[in-house]
C-alpha cells in the first residue's frame, strides 16, 4: 500500500519542480475545536498560483506542557497530536499583493488515521517576498480558523 501511494507524490512533486517559480515556506496557527495547532509547510507555487507541498502540524507547546500524562491518556481518540501530509491550493482569485486560494490538505493524525482537511486561504503581500495570511476551513465538521507568515523565495 505504502509503495503504491509514492508514485504519485513523487510524480506531484516532479510535475511541481518543473514547473515552480517560487518556493512558499509558512508557519501557521490554527484554532480547531479542540485546540491550537501550530504548522510550517514547504511548497511550490507555479506561474499559475497553483501551490503544492508538505505540512507538519502538532498541538500547540503550551497545551502539551499544562497536561499531565494522565489528562492526554483520558483525551477523546480523535483528538490529534499531529498531522502531516501534503497540500494543494487552487487560486480563487489572484491580484497584485492579494491572492485567494482553496486549499486541501490531505495526510495522517497521529500516526493512525487518514485526514482531508479543506480550507479558503486569504494572503496578502505587504512586502515583495512576505505574505501574512488568513483563513477559515473545517475540520471533523467543524470550523477553523488559521493564521499565517510565509516567505516566498
Amino acid at each position: 500500500m505504502k509503495k503504491q501511494l509514492l508514485l504519485p507524490i513523487f510524480f506531484i512533486a516532479f510535475l511541481g519542480t518543473v514547473s515552480a517559480q517560487s518556493v512558499i515556506i509558512r508557519t501557521y496557527v490554527e484554532k480547531t475545536h479542540m485546540s491550537p495547532k501550530t504548522g510550517t509547510s514547504i511548497g511550490f507555487e507555479n506561474r499559475f498560483s497553483w501551490e503544492f507541498g508538505a505540512f507538519f502540524q502538532e498541538a500547540s507547546l503550551m497545551e502539551s506542557f499544562m497536561m499531565s500524562e494522565d489528562q492526554r491518556e483520558a483525551l477523546p481518540r480523535e483528538y490529534e497530536e499531529e498531522f502531516s501530509g501534503i497540500y494543494f491550493a487552487v487560486p480563487i482569485t489572484v491580484r497584485e499583493k492579494f491572492v485567494v486560494k482553496a486549499n486541501v490538505r490531505t495526510g495522517m493524525t497521529n500516526g493512525e488515521n487518514f485526514a482531508i482537511t479543506p480550507s479558503i486561504l486569504a494572503d496578502y503581500k505587504p512586502m515583495k517576498h512576505v505574505r501574512i495570511g488568513m483563513g477559515i476551513g473545517t475540520r471533523s465538521f467543524r470550523p477553523t480558523m488559521q493564521g499565517s507568515i510565509s516567505f516566498t523565495f
